[in-house]
């Protein structure tokens, strides 16, 4: 019985493994792009717990015999700092990441071991639990523990241990020893700085011969390392060594190499394992620096040691959160890697680019909260090696990617590369542009006009018959939220020529202006015609004194109003005390505001800007406002007012604010016989005053329900019951008051 309970609780166990959650990734790759022989730059957005982080991966054949890969130490030397960027740019870069973790507060070198340049030019700290990336000159990339060793010798056989090489001071994990007390530390011409490790230790100069040409006791050297020549730093029972056994003239042996012994041309630094035989592995640094979701860098390898993969994650910017390292070790194992490690990260990551057939590098990651890069050590630079020929192979299409149904976008020939993908120059290249259909819009210039939706392929044809395109996305008139219909002057005359202007605002929130070429305008009110660009021209204005004009893009529609020239048009924004009537400006002492979901504007400023009058009475604290043969009284703080003679409610009261009388804009629309429009892109409040009959006395106290905002594909009752719930404010303030 008890077996086959045991059994039972297997099953179960297995079955939970199966159906439980994973943290596998299953992002694709949204940009995949060959920028070198053996290098293919991939980009990745990658959404956990509904943040999205940026990742950028740099995957290299190292088989490739055009590829080169090698340490870069900041600006040329350790201690000499810099950024991504200026490495990239000062060692003519493919592609560079950031390198090994470094102590900020101290003259700045790598805390792991490196080989620049084909030498061994910094030892690893004697930390536990940190690995190396390095790679062979059979080609083979590792991921391993580096150990450092080596020793003085004097002319009478005695040796001493070299403790390290090119190191600020630091301490030992577990034994927490001091790394520059009662030892030898090499300092080699690589290092740039006359500040070397601890100031109060001895020095010993040697030539490039072995040759002991000075000492300095108990303080260090007043200058550099000069080239060719090298300075041991002793203090203790290290430098009780040379007191006892070499003087200055002797030759002396120094000797230092790294284990495992392997036949590195590079070699960086890292920190601790992420991913091990394909696995992803626990942390086993301190996290509590390094935890959280961070900017990251990391390196990792293929079983074969034949693909390394360099990898940035951008951190704590506004379209990137960044990764945790459990994450990170997720990523890594993700892509391919069977082992990674982690690099430095935090200010310190930054990815920059020579993206294919460009001379100039773009930073693909940025640093983190968008902050200015972070000068460190060292970098990982990526070279391309293969020759140039200068014949164009292939080239870009500069351009959006996506259009809009009437909407025009700017194409001209981009950057263009060889079979080796060198960048060919093509400022003085002559081509035409052109498209599959002719139907499918219309070019002038390097401007194109799409008509249809569909895909689009545009072409480049140069003058020595080299073709390239450009798939296109058009998207139709359904893409569109609503039309923005502007007018380049509102108050008209007859014979006069008003410009009309469509601006969408699309379902993803961007805006854009509309070609007349795809758009059908009509005007109620005034009599005119349209020409071809949208341009309204005023034949008469009858005996009416607005009129409207209409522009539809299929389903949707927009409007503007016009009036005649004796019309009063009052300008102001939420928030801003700059107003102006018929395009004077002025400024007023109180600005509009937005309370519970209402937009107050002052009283005094827009009824007395349309020659109307405003009482009040401090003693019932109550406005009375004359204007237009309306007369109109409101008690502060009511839902009732009172026009001409009978009560009305008003769905939020007038208020005093800073010893002025605020009222709903709705009320001004609908009591005092206006029209309201709303730009909701600038906040703008335009109240248009319109000539009209004086009101019957039925006239005067029916309020209308009509929304005076103009909208798209939405009839004004839809409006008004939407903008209940609507999500957007400020829309909220218009719809509703």
């Amino acid at each position: 019985m008890k077996s086959k309970f045991n059994r039972i609780l297997t099953l179960i166990f297995m079955v939970c493994l199966l159906v439980a959650p994973t943290t596998a990734f299953a992002e694709e790759a949204q940009l995949s792009e060959t920028i070198a022989p053996g290098v293919t730059r991939e980009q990745y957005t990658v959404n956990r717990g509904g943040y999205d982080t940026v990742v950028n991966v740099l995957k290299c054949d190292l088989t490739n015999q055009y590829l080169k890969i090698d340490v870069v130490a900041g600006g040329g030397e350790y201690t000499n700092k810099a950024t991504v960027s200026e490495m990239a740019n000062r060692t003519n870069a493919t592609a560079l990441v950031n390198g090994d973790f470094f102590n900020m507060l101290l003259q700045g070198a790598p805390e792991g071991p490196s080989i620049v340049g084909g030498k061994l030019e910094s030892s690893p700290c004697v930390y536990t639990g940190l690995y190396s990336i390095g790679i062979t000159t059979d080609n083979t990339a590792h991921i391993e523990q580096i150990q450092f060793s080596g020793n003085v010798t004097a002319n009478n056989g005695k040796k001493y241990p070299i403790d390290g090489l090119n190191k600020s001071y630091y301490w030992y994990d577990g034994t927490n020893e001091y790394s520059h007390e009662n030892k030898i530390q090499l300092y080699s011409d690589f290092w740039a700085s006359a500040s070397r490790g601890d100031k109060n230790n001895s020095e010993i100069l040697v030539n490039a011969n072995g040759v002991v040409e000075q000492i300095s006791e108990k303080k260090n050297f007043n200058f550099a390392v000069p080239d060719g020549k090298m300075i041991l730093q002793a203090d203790g029972l290290a430098y009780d060594f040379f007191k006892q056994n070499i003087k200055v003239g002797d030759t002396i042996k120094v000797d230092y190499a790294i284990t495992p012994k392997r036949d590195f041309k590079f070699l960086i630094g890292g920190h601790a394992l992420l991913v091990d035989n394909g696995s992803v592995v626990p942390y086993t640094k301190d996290v509590n620096v390094l935890g959280g979701s961070r900017a990251r860098t990391a390196a990792g390898i293929s079983k074969d040691g034949k693909t390394l993969y360099l990898v940035s994650a951008e951190g704590r910017t506004s379209r990137s959160d960044g990764f945790k390292l459990e994450t990170l070790a997720d990523f890594m194992k993700s892509i391919g890697c069977d082992r990674a490690v982690n690099l430095d990260g935090g200010g310190s990551t930054a990815m920059v680019v020579q993206n294919l057939g460009e001379f100039d590098r773009t930073r693909v990651i940025n640093p983190e909260r968008n902050a200015a890069e972070r000068k460190v050590v060292s970098g990982i630079g990526i070279y391309n090696t293969a020759p140039n020929t200068n014949v164009a192979v292939g080239a870009k299409i500069k351009g959006p990617d996506t259009l809009i149904v009437g909407q025009s976008g700017e194409y001209s020939l981009g950057g263009a590369w060889d079979v080796n993908y060198k960048p060919i120059d093509t400022k003085n290249s002559i081509y035409s542009l052109s498209t599959d259909v002719e139907t499918d819009g219309v070019w002038e210039g390097n401007w194109f006009l799409a008509l249809n939706p569909g895909t689009v392929n545009v072409k480049v044809t140069t003058s020595t018959g080299f073709t390239t395109s450009k798939p296109v996305e058009v998207k139709g008139f359904d893409y569109i939220d609503k039309l923005n219909i502007n007018a380049n002057k509102q108050r008209v005359n007859e014979g006069e020529t008003i410009n009309i202007t469509a601006e969408a605002v699309l379902k993803n929130g961007e805006k854009i202006i509309l070609s007349p070429k795809s758009l059908e305008y009509a005007i109620e009110g005034f009599d005119g015609s349209f020409d071809e660009n949208g341009n309204l021209l005023i034949k008469s204005l009858g005996d009416v004194n607005s009129g409207k004009v209409t522009v539809k893009a299929a389903a949707i529609t927009g409007s503007v109003t016009l009036t005649d020239d004796s019309s009063k048009i009052i300008k102001m924004n939420v928030s801003k005390k700059d107003y102006s009537i018929n395009d004077v400006k002025s400024q007023m002492d109180a600005a509009p505001y937005i309370s519970n979901n209402r937009t107050f504007v002052p009283v005094r400023f827009i009824v007395e800007g349309f020659g109307g009058q405003v009482d009040y009475d401090s003693n019932t604290k109550v406005v009375s406002i004359n204007y237009n043969n309306n007369n109109i009284l409101i008690p502060i703080g009511s839902n009732t007012i009172e026009v001409n003679g009978k009560n009305m409610e008003i769905d939020a009261p007038a208020v005093i604010k800073n010893n002025r009388t605020f009222i709903p804009i709705r009320f001004v629309a609908e009591a005092l016989g206006m029209q309201i429009d709303y730009n909701s892109s600038n906040r703008e409040i335009t109240i248009l005053e319109l000539k009209q009959a004086v009101k019957t006395e039925a006239e005067k106290t029916d309020v209308s329900t009509e929304n005076t905002i103009e909208t798209s594909n939405e009839k004004a009752e839809e409006v008004l019951n939407k903008s209940a719930t609507d999500n957007n404010p400020v829309d909220n303030n218009i719809n509703q008051q």
